[in-house]
């Protein structure tokens, strides 16, 4: 297994972001981590990434600790740290100094598939932004990679985009967790559906069993969580 949970729970004072989450997910595939917003699905991949820790239970990726993982881990949060001086050559020396799974080739073939302005990131617009800071994740030879609503705000041009170069990346050896609530758009990407509604595992199943039971990921999105 390359995520494995037991247990898993995370409190934030009285509010539980996550309720007792056992999941166990092997290499090589591409999970729609699904769910409204405020169902946990950034806290589950701030865990696994490393950054958050769960209040109880058991929690290994890639065989060990997520903090222990981390050269192995490409995370794409919901919100950024880029400054807005930075240019998106000053982000690609930062991204490459970071990290030395850091591909500068696969980062400018991403930067012009994504059509990714030439400028300041204080001058893009949000949409321009995540597309920049997607390259720069999809960039790094992960194991893992953790994207957390990467189709958020998105034109349907973008979208169109964002997804033809996450089918590119994806290879056999590695695995996606892409978190989302636009579901339409992604499900064909998903070869597994895990859902979360208000921090609990209400689904888990292969995308494929759904579909021979004439069910889309969508139409599951609507039953489960109405």
């Amino acid at each position: 297994m390359i995520v494995y949970l037991k247990s898993v729970t995370k409190r934030y004072g009285k509010v539980e972001a996550l309720r007792g989450i056992d999941l166990g997910i092997p290499m090589g595939q591409v999970v729609g981590l699904l769910g409204p917003n405020g169902a946990g699905k950034s806290t589950l991949l701030q865990i696994l990434a490393g950054l958050s820790f769960p209040t109880s239970g058991t929690v290994e990726v890639l065989g060990g600790r997520p903090r222990d993982r981390r050269a192995m881990i490409s995370f794409l949060p919901e919100t950024d740290c880029l400054y807005p001086w930075m240019t998106p050559i000053q982000a690609e020396r930062f991204m490459a100094g970071l990290f030395p799974d850091f591909g500068r080739n696969r980062f400018a073939q991403l930067f012009a598939e994504l059509d990714v302005p030439h400028r300041p990131v204080g001058d893009m617009s949000r949409g321009e932004r995540r597309r920049l800071v997607l390259a720069l994740a999809l960039a790094r030879e992960a194991s893992l990679y953790l994207l957390d609503e990467p189709l958020g705000g998105m034109d349907p041009v973008s979208r169109r985009r964002i997804l033809q170069a996450l089918i590119r990346t994806w290879r056999g050896e590695t695995s996606m967790i892409i978190s989302t609530h636009q579901v339409e758009g992604a499900e064909g990407l998903f070869e597994r559906v895990v859902l979360l509604k208000a921090g609990q595992l209400v689904l888990d199943e292969e995308a494929e069993a759904l579909r021979v039971r004439g069910k889309s990921v969508a139409e599951v999105f609507e039953e489960v969580l109405s």
